[in-house]
């Protein structure tokens, strides 16, 4: 007889506490507990894969709810409400160009501290999107760091036009026009800063989903109506900001939203060998230009929503019915 033997059956304490000890150390690799988990990065390995060998889609380390989450809010009000004018909009308003405008997604996001609201529209014809509307602005003040990319939106040479106003130290203004490419239900453009908004997995499938699945058709070009402004916080603390990017068809009116030009021909070169592209971005230009006071008014709340918008100016180059 072995000494393990005869300790095993002499020494009963000990015999309990050794089963204990097997036992618990099986509990924790079945259920392990966040903090080993973080300071061992193996260990998180191990359990990993004892949780896919079990069939569970996520270790109790995954389920585990991200603190994120509670700060990040989703919804989808009904499609068949419609919108025309100036409507509220974080604090704000939002002028909405001519056109009956249906509301698709709202999305909250205040996980750095800064609450930033996310609104999306689309305006359509026999089920074609002839304008999709990105509305993003904060109800709190964010940090400076956090709104790096929106000038750099602008400022990139894949855009087809780009203006400014000079910067006072104290706010940044910018406006745009850029072509987006839509492929297998996705927003594609070469300006980097900008693929960052438009790939968003955070608010943009969601949205394009749902479009889908109400049978909406996108056609397979769009150009970007884009205004920015960014100031200083009156609290001095931060900024705030208000980003409003008005994607407009230039397919031609009917359900199959034929694109006049070639894929090539809808970039900032391509588009001088295709007058028809030339005159559309011109002509959206132009539109954007004469947008720009009630985007300013509206910033600021200054906008009178009973009195109806010029439709000499709310009236952009999209189809109109």
């Amino acid at each position: 007889m072995s000494a393990f033997t005869r300790l095993w059956q002499r020494a009963p304490l000990w015999r309990t506490a050794l089963i204990t000890t097997g036992v618990c150390g099986v509990f924790s690799v079945l259920f392990p507990a966040p903090w080993l988990v973080n300071r061992l990065p193996y260990y998180g390995t191990l359990t990993s894969k004892v949780g896919h060998m079990m069939g569970r889609s996520a270790t109790s380390t995954d389920a585990q709810p991200n603190a994120d989450e509670g700060r990040r809010m989703i919804s989808q009000p009904p499609m068949d409400a419609q919108f025309e004018g100036v409507i509220p909009f974080a604090g704000r308003q939002l002028p909405l160009p001519a056109g009956k405008w249906h509301p698709v997604l709202n999305y909250q996001d205040d996980v750095d501290h800064g609450e930033v609201l996310t609104s999306i529209f689309v305006r359509s014809e026999q089920g074609a999107v002839t304008g999709f509307i990105i509305a993003q602005a904060t109800t709190q003040s964010l940090p400076t760091s956090e709104t790096e990319q929106l000038p750099a939106q602008c400022h990139n040479t894949f855009n087809f036009t780009v203006g400014d106003l000079p910067q006072d130290g104290n706010r940044t203004e910018c406006w745009m026009t850029s072509p987006i490419k839509v492929a297998n239900n996705l927003f594609l453009t070469s300006n980097q800063a900008l693929q960052g908004m438009m790939s968003s997995p955070l608010f943009i499938p969601p949205a394009l989903q749902r479009l889908g699945m109400m049978g909406f058709q996108l056609p397979p070009v769009l150009v970007d109506a884009a205004w920015t402004r960014i100031e200083k916080s009156k609290s001095g603390k931060g900024v705030d900001f208000a980003t409003i990017h008005t994607l407009i068809s230039p397919a031609l009116p009917g359900p199959k939203a034929t694109v006049p030009g070639s894929p090539e021909n809808w970039s900032h070169g391509g588009m001088a060998d295709a007058p028809v592209v030339a005159d559309f971005v011109g002509r959206t230009d132009s539109w954007l230009k004469g947008w720009l006071p009630y985007l300013r008014k509206s910033y600021k709340g200054e906008m009178d929503s009973s009195v109806p918008l010029p439709p000499a100016v709310a009236t952009d180059p999209g189809f109109h019915s």
